[in-house]
């Protein structure tokens, strides 16, 4: 190994190197040393198994292209491996061994290149921040953890998956995943909870590798944020953009929507990013409760479409508002899905959902999500507002990823404050 590990790594080193755990999560603070462990591991996987493929990916090639190549690979491999047993492709963002082993750098935010990767099969796959990842996106990469493949002594190597992440908020499926082993669907233990390890990093277990002044810079951080980026820990963020929400006032149980209601669909396409349909329901009060969510990724419109309308069957929708974009509007019309065009204005939008989660004089706010909308109050969590930096960013935007129920959810009360048309449709 060319690292000097520091205690918490050779811990996590064991952990990688055991063949009982096949899936693994490493979350933490910011510079813990997850990653270069992770590196370390991949090369002497890459050297033990000739002919083996590893992958390291990442939601997008650009960011893998900077966090990991440029930042972490290329330095590595330029002080510890010699010049000879490699050869680097800048173009593949890849490391092709003497071996015919070979490291391979990826995105999954281009539907063209996450089919050519899973035309290949896998030794070992890393996924980096794998927040940022949808769960159905995982459950389709480990299935690429196939490949058979022996050592020079005749050993076979045991297929890892390998997950890394600084925390986000407690109900991102990860954390249902990794920490509590639990399915995000339906909260029951996950199938294989006997192939999963965990092992916590905080910044300051990689102290002896670190400025004094960083470690510093992250104890000065607003509370929320050094909860997350020092410690490690699963928790809100500063910034986020709605501050109004309180899980134990605006969730709520599930129930049965009483007829006499007013319902709602709304929907947000997406094909490598999730497309979302939210339903929604309007009590005699005018109070909106979202008590359905359809979220999936790598479906074609027309299949959702036929979900859509099989989730929806035996009630009565009032309107269906969508996203835009014209195309997809047609494939859901084939099938029955009639949709009326979003009101998109992000900021008025934001503006009418804040509205609805303040508490009323009755005590009550407008607003309630049915506790087990998993998907859609996970990113309600990490919506947050893209920090003003030097003056530059003067109006206030959300950042754009992991947004996807919150544009849907936005759309839906855009549509409500229009007034309800009234246009009911056949029953679906």
């Amino acid at each position: 190994m060319g690292l000097k590990l520091t205690e918490k790594q050779l811990t996590g080193w064991n952990m990688l190197t055991d063949p009982q755990k096949t899936r693994i999560l490493f979350d933490g603070g910011s510079r813990s040393g997850k990653t270069a462990l992770i590196l370390e591991y991949f090369i002497s996987r890459a050297l033990k198994f000739p002919g083996s493929r590893q992958l390291m990916a990442r939601k997008h090639r650009v960011h893998i292209k900077q966090s990991i190549w440029n930042d972490t690979l290329k330095k590595y491999s330029g002080k510890f491996l010699p010049k000879d047993i490699y050869k680097k492709s800048e173009s593949e963002l890849s490391l092709t061994f003497f071996n015919g082993s070979e490291i391979i750098l990826a995105g999954l935010d281009d539907a063209d290149r996450v089919e050519k990767i899973l035309g290949n099969e896998f030794l070992t796959i890393f996924l980096n921040e794998a927040t940022q990842l949808t769960w159905q996106t995982v459950q389709m990469v480990i299935t690429r953890l196939a490949q058979v493949i022996k050592d020079d002594i005749g050993g076979y190597g045991v297929p890892k998956l390998i997950l890394d992440c600084n925390p986000r908020g407690p109900r991102h499926w990860l954390h249902f995943v990794g920490i509590q082993n639990l399915d995000p669907e339906d909260c029951k233990p996950l199938k294989d909870a006997h192939l999963w390890d965990r092992l916590h990093w905080t910044a300051y277990d990689n102290r002896e590798n670190l400025p004094p002044e960083f470690i510093q810079s992250l104890e000065a951080l607003p509370e929320l944020m050094r909860a997350r980026m020092l410690n490690g820990l699963w928790r809100g963020s500063d910034g986020v953009v709605y501050d109004e929400f309180d899980d134990k006032v605006h969730t709520i149980k599930p129930f049965e929507i009483p007829q006499s209601w007013r319902r709602y669909r709304v929907i947000d396409f997406g094909f490598v990013n999730p497309f979302v349909c939210l339903w929604g329901a309007v009590d005699e009060d005018e109070r909106l409760y979202l008590y359905r969510e359809h979220y999936k990724s790598h479906i074609r419109t027309v299949e959702h479409a036929k979900i859509i309308n099989r989730m929806s069957e035996g009630e009565r929708i009032e309107d269906t508002f969508a996203d835009h974009d014209a195309s997809d509007r047609a494939d859901l019309r084939a099938e029955g899905v009639y949709t009326r065009a979003a009101k998109k204005d992000v900021g008025l939008g934001i503006q009418k959902v804040k509205e609805r989660l303040v508490i009323q004089k009755d005590g009550k706010p407008r607003l309630f999500i049915f506790n087990n909308l998993r998907h859609t109050l996970a990113e309600i969590y990490d919506y947050n507002w893209i920090p003003p930096r030097e003056g530059l960013n003067l109006k206030e935007e959300p950042v754009k990823e992991n947004d996807h129920a919150m544009d849907a959810l936005r759309y839906l009360v855009m549509g409500l404050e229009g007034g309800s048309w009234r246009r009911r449709f056949a029953t679906v």
